[in-house]
Parts: C-alpha cells; structure tokens; sequence
C-alpha cells in the first residue's frame, strides 16, 4: 500500500505518467511497424523468462522432491531451461522455430494444468483451461504465421494499453495536483 507521501509525490510528478504513457504507446507502435525486429527480440526476451521459470521450476521440483508426482515439475523446469538456452542463444533457429516452440510450451503447459486438476478438488475451472490452452497452442504450432503474428501483436497491444492506462492516469493526477496547488 502506497503511504501518503508516495501519494503525492505521484501527484506533483504526474507529467511521468504521461511520459511513460507516451512511450509505451509509440514503442508499441512502432513493434508493430517493425514486426520482424519485434519477434527476434521477444525471442530472446522470451528465452530468458523461460530460462528463469524453468530455474524456478528445478528449485520447486527439488524442494518437493518427496511429494508424489515432483519429478513431472522437474521435467518441465529441465524443458523450460532447455527450451530458453536454444531461443537466446540460436538467433536464426528461434526466428523460425518460435512460434512452434512457444507452440509447444504452452502445450506442455496445458497438459500439466490436467495433470494438477486431476488430483485437486473443485478444479474445474483448471481443467477448462488447460483445453483452451492446448486448443490455443495447437493453433499456435500449425500456423506459424499466425503464431509469429500474434506473439507480436499481443506485446505490441500490452504495451498500447499500458501506454493508455498511464496517459489517463497522468491527466487524472494532473488535475487533482491543480486542485492542490489552488488552495
């Protein structure tokens, strides 16, 4: 919780909200003017939150290596790890395996969520979506144009929105730092 003075350092600092807001606009902009440049660098970006999750996931693992079905979480931390090294480290072979590997980890993904839902009560809802996110992934995989495409419009539409939310935000803070500065 953000504590008064926070607060109105915000206030009296909101032209950085616009700031920020402008640049995730044009940076999202201009990710979808520039979409090959754009996928080569989610690439990498991607390999390395893979590389981390899949870290994560090992220490996980290992640290609930006497729970029953731990070894299925070490796997998919050993896959992740993997999975990242080749997509930070082969430029060439991310740009045109991408699509089919996040394709792929999602796939693995949604078959985990099953494999959870399966020995949890009331995960309905974690059933369902593991579906969607298998039907999502197959899309994925066997159209990698399609998947190029919507990996890049997704984080160019995040940061739009992001960009967007911090404009408003900026002239929401703009004028209650006027009704301030008037008494």
């Amino acid at each position: 919780m953000a504590t008064s003075s926070e607060i109105i350092s915000d206030i009296k600092h909101w032209w950085l909200f616009l700031l920020r807001g402008i640049l995730f606009i044009l940076l999202g902009i201009y990710m979808i003017s520039a979409p090959l440049v754009t996928f080569v660098a989610l690439s990498m970006l991607f390999g390395i939150v893979i590389v981390l999750g899949g870290a994560a996931e090992l220490v996980h693992a290992y640290a609930n290596r006497y729970v029953v079905g731990w070894s299925w979480r070490f796997l998919l931390g050993l896959i992740d790890v993997a999975l990242g090294f080749i997509l930070i480290f082969d430029v060439k072979l991310s740009i045109s395996v991408l699509p089919f590997a996040v394709g792929l980890w999602f796939l693995f993904r949604g078959f985990s969520l099953f494999s959870f839902a399966s020995v949890m009560r009331r995960s309905g809802w974690m059933m369902l979506a593991g579906v969607i996110i298998v039907l999502f992934a197959m899309l994925i995989m066997f159209n990698p144009a399609f998947g190029a495409m919507t990996i890049v419009l997704w984080a160019a539409s995040a940061f739009i929105v992001t960009g967007i939310i911090n404009t408003i935000l900026a002239f929401r803070l703009k004028a209650v730092n006027e009704v301030l500065t008037k008494r």
